[in-house]
């Protein structure tokens, strides 16, 4: 009798095994984006909203995948993405970096409409960290789009902080010379 619940319960971890097949470059579809692409159930909680110009969102979550260590390494860059493949390509990158212990979360964005994906990690010690606008610029006469920043970290406690600036740019500007610059 104990033969057959063992023989039963092997049949069943089989089973519940082969669905735990991890993602693989085989699975691509011809235009080279993946097959199936897994959607977050819940957005990362307690993400203070910041104040942006109209014209932006706030993409910060898109980016909430990449490990710290991974963050680290890419901080003070600024990535301005403007398609799905650039998309993929930079989860790629990071996680060639072998800084995360699994391979990035990969969260969508709709690239669908035009829309771009610009931003950055700060780096900096203390209590807190946030990144505040001064101002931006749009100038349709050279198609450039500028965001200046001031990256601001309070109190002398002892934490490393990297904070995350990531924000969507409108349709109308998917050709514009995007610049984040960030004084501290």
């Amino acid at each position: 009798m104990w033969i057959r619940w063992v023989w039963i319960a092997s049949l069943i971890g089989l089973l519940a095994a082969c669905n735990l097949t991890p993602f693989s470059p085989d699975e691509m579809v011809t235009d080279g984006t993946p097959a199936r692409v897994v959607l977050p159930s819940v957005t990362p909680p307690n993400i203070p909203p910041i104040p942006l110009p109209p014209e932006l969102t706030d993409e910060r979550h898109i980016m909430s995948g990449i490990c710290f260590e991974a963050a680290y390494v890419l901080r003070d860059q600024v990535f301005v993405i403007r398609d799905a493949i650039s998309h993929i390509e930079f989860y790629g990158d990071a996680d060639a970096l072998d800084a995360c212990r699994r391979p990035v979360e990969r969260i969508p964005y709709d690239f669908e409409l035009g829309r771009t994906l610009a931003g950055l990690w700060s780096y900096g010690q203390g209590c807190t960290a946030r990144h505040d606008i001064l101002d931006s610029l749009r100038d349709d006469a050279n198609r450039t789009y500028s965001l200046r920043l001031r990256f601001v970290t309070e109190g002398d406690c002892p934490y490393e902080l990297l904070r995350p600036f990531w924000v969507g740019i409108p349709q109308d500007m998917q050709s514009y010379d995007v610049q984040i610059i960030v004084e501290r």
